[in-house]
């Protein structure tokens, strides 16, 4: 088992404890996990999420978490998961804006957005994956990592790891990757969809180089579509169809 599915088998497990112990719909949650610590699941509808609803929007209670982090504190946090309205796509999503504290040390965080109950559209063959990120008051080593994974039950398939290292300084430092696509190949529906996000930060500098970064990250994934090859190859055929129903009219008229 590689490392990567031996950590969301971990992940998903908790989520699963979450489900049994909550009423809520838990098939969309948020894992935050600080270096070295615990995993916090966040359920959709559960006791960090604001609004308490299980409608595919977390808005987490940043005054509820922050006290369970030692590192770092949240400004704010959200995920969001469609997967409970039907739609072209299904769609995964998380943001946030995370400041160091004052730790010694370089720490990280990562964020997990999980839904594991898609069911649409019935043939995924396309992820696309898109991040975006902002610091301020840098360090040496200061990172942010992005990465989509889907799994219809074969494993889980990878999108390339999208990654920002800032340079060192106020800022603000931002960077934006609009979208790369990955090949799923033959799959079917139901499938899990998740995202992750590792940050990492230094030790802040004083009392005004407080470590910032505001990030952002989608992934969707869409049915297959015909290569634009094969679209010409079926608008050259349809003349050729219809001359044929033309023909086998005309022959049953005589």
């Amino acid at each position: 088992m590689t490392k990567f599915a031996s950590r969301m088998a971990g992940v998903l497990g908790l989520a699963a404890l979450v489900a049994i112990g909550s009423s809520a719909r838990a098939d969309f949650s948020l894992v935050v996990t600080e270096s070295g610590g615990p995993a916090i699941v966040i359920a959709d509808g559960g006791v960090f999420d604001q609004d308490g609803l299980a409608n595919g929007i977390i808005n987490v209670d940043v005054t509820a978490l922050n006290p369970l982090l030692i590192d770092f504190n949240f400004i704010n946090l959200n995920g969001t998961s469609n997967a409970l309205f039907g739609a072209e796509n299904a769609e995964v999503t998380q943001g946030g804006n995370v400041v160091r504290a004052f730790t010694a040390g370089t720490s990280n965080i990562t964020i997990d957005a999980i839904e594991t109950n898609f069911l649409f559209p019935a043939s995924p063959g396309v992820m696309r994956t898109a991040a975006s990120d902002t610091f301020n008051n840098t360090t040496a080593g200061d990172s942010r990592t992005f990465q989509s994974f889907f799994d219809a039950g074969g494993g889980p398939i990878a999108s390339p790891l999208l990654a920002f290292v800032p340079p060192v300084g106020n800022g603000p430092f931002g960077t934006s990757n609009p979208g790369v696509n990955t090949n799923l190949g033959n799959q079917s529906a139901p499938f899990s969809l998740s995202n992750t996000t590792v940050i990492t930060l230094g030790q802040n500098v004083g009392l005004t180089g407080i470590q910032r970064d505001q990030f952002s990250g989608s992934t969707a994934v869409s049915a297959v579509v015909p290569e634009p090859g094969s679209i010409a190859l079926l608008l050259i055929g349809l003349p050729a169809v219809a001359v044929a129903r033309r023909f086998r009219r005309s022959k049953a008229a005589a």
